[in-house]
């Protein structure tokens, strides 16, 4: 299994055009990636300087698997958040976490409209193959 961080371009917007900011306008962002085979975790990270992993779905699940070539109609692709990884000084409940997995309809070989659907961790555990 692959663990590792994940550098990824996202869109470039007008807000952040606007911003005038050289990070926010290169749309460089950074998560965790536990990769196995066709199913990877992606884990949103608490010095992402970039778009989320909610925000970015469909762009970082493609390069993700181009980068691990990995097929898109056999990519199963999961986002997880945690109180430990994801957010500085969290209000919310110590130690949490969530499990989401993302399913994408395609169009031109590209993945577009993500819809999520919450999975226990043992759910996402069982997907990346670490029963």
């Amino acid at each position: 299994m692959i663990d590792e961080t994940f550098h990824y371009h996202t869109r470039h917007n007008l807000i952040s055009a606007l911003e005038l900011s050289t990070e926010a306008f290169q749309g460089q962002a950074k998560c965790r990636v536990r990769v196995n085979s066709n199913a990877v975790i992606g884990t949103e990270l608490k010095d992402n300087p970039g778009e989320s992993i909610t925000n970015a779905a469909s762009e970082l699940a493609m390069q993700v698997a181009a980068f691990y070539e990995i097929p898109l109609d056999k990519l199963i692709w999961i986002e997880h958040y945690s109180s430990s990884e994801s957010y500085h000084d969290d209000p919310r409940e110590k130690d949490w976490e969530t499990f989401d997995q993302v399913s994408f309809a395609r169009n031109n070989g590209r993945l577009i409209t993500p819809r999520w659907k919450r999975i226990t961790k043992e759910e996402a555990m069982s997907l990346l193959g670490e029963c």
